[in-house]
């Protein structure tokens, strides 16, 4: 079955669960892929919610006055511009009623070069990928609007990608997932290529990928990192 088969099959399966008691509040999607947008958005409603979507921050500014939504559920990445952080940092500052929810494909916010310190005090966050029963979303979106917001946060699920990593190796993770060599990494990081090389081999280290064989180690790290998190910016 497609990918694009699964996910209508889940949508079908959770249009079909009771409706919950949260009949009539409105919810903000922001997503800039307009099929992930319209997934979501049928199974808030499947459940009763108002749905609002939105595919990219000046379209959730323009939503928030219009719609007045009493949660956002927001992407971290929305193509070129400002970040899903950024807007949920937004929200929170000229919004405070609205409860925020970071959605993303991330692990965690290290891999999309950011931090705890970077978003705002009751966001939650949740993978995509921990969405895999039907409730999930419903349940953490449900925290969320009840100020539980400390209950979702599959950013400190000790059995995420990467977890293992430490802030710098996941950036110099990234960097490589780039293209970029030792050298271009040493220059960005203002750092020597002899350090470079050693936090690469740490990262196979903790990785657990091997450094000789059939199989190319660097290729092996950025095909992981991509499948988990896809191509970074």
């Amino acid at each position: 079955m497609s990918k694009d088969a699964d996910e209508r099959q889940y949508a079908a399966e959770m249009a079909e669960t009771p409706s919950s008691s949260w009949v009539g509040r409105r919810i903000l999607v922001v997503e800039d892929e307009s099929f992930v947008a319209s997934l979501v958005a049928d199974l808030l409603e499947g459940h009763g919610f108002e749905v609002e979507t939105a595919l990219g921050v000046q379209e959730a500014r323009a939503a928030v006055a219009d719609f007045d939504p009493d949660a956002a559920i927001i992407d971290i990445s929305l193509g070129p511009g400002p970040t899903g952080v950024d807007l949920a940092n937004a929200l929170a500052r000229s919004s405070p009623h609205i409860g925020l929810m970071l959605l993303t494909r991330h692990p965690d916010l290290r891999t999309a070069g950011f931090s705890d310190d970077d978003i705002p005090d009751g966001c939650g966050f949740l993978r995509k990928e921990a969405v895999k029963e039907p409730g999930e979303l419903i349940s953490a979106l449900e925290a969320v609007l009840t100020d539980q917001s400390d209950q979702v946060r599959s950013d400190s699920d000790p059995s995420r990608p990467f977890a293992q990593l430490s802030e710098k190796q996941l950036r110099v993770l990234r960097l490589l997932a780039t293209g970029k060599t030792n050298e271009a990494i040493a220059r960005e990081m203002n750092a020597g290529v002899s350090s470079v090389e050693r936090w690469v081999a740490s990262i196979f280290r903790d990785l657990d990928i091997a450094t000789s064989g059939d199989i190319n180690p660097r290729v092996e790290v950025v095909r992981r990192y991509v499948a988990a998190v896809g191509l970074p910016d």
